[in-house]
């Protein structure tokens, strides 16, 4: 059984030892500080983006506002009228 040309232990021995020194360095509790910090920073940058979109927004809709355009509600059930109809209609049965 050749994997790319070459024995499978030829390619098993280095995958092997990549993840011994892999599982090494996780039992550092420094890569725990580092990770943490690099999620923090991820959750600060994520909420500026948030806010940025939210206040463009806003502004937006205050320039369409003030110009007398009409301003699309954001209701999910915009737009949407009930049926005139039942959706389930009996039939004329004759006995």
């Amino acid at each position: 059984m050749a994997v790319w040309g070459r024995s499978p232990v030829l390619v098993a021995i280095p995958l092997w030892m990549s993840f011994g020194r892999a599982a090494a360095a996780f039992t550092e509790p420094q890569i725990c500080y580092v990770l943490d910090g690099i999620l923090f920073l991820y959750g600060i940058i994520l909420t500026a983006l948030y806010c940025r979109i939210k206040i463009y927004v806003a502004r937006e809709n205050a320039t369409e506002q003030a110009k007398g355009k009409r301003v699309a509600e954001e209701g999910i059930y915009t737009g949407l009228t009930p049926h005139a109809q039942d959706t389930y209609e009996t039939i004329g049965m004759k006995k």
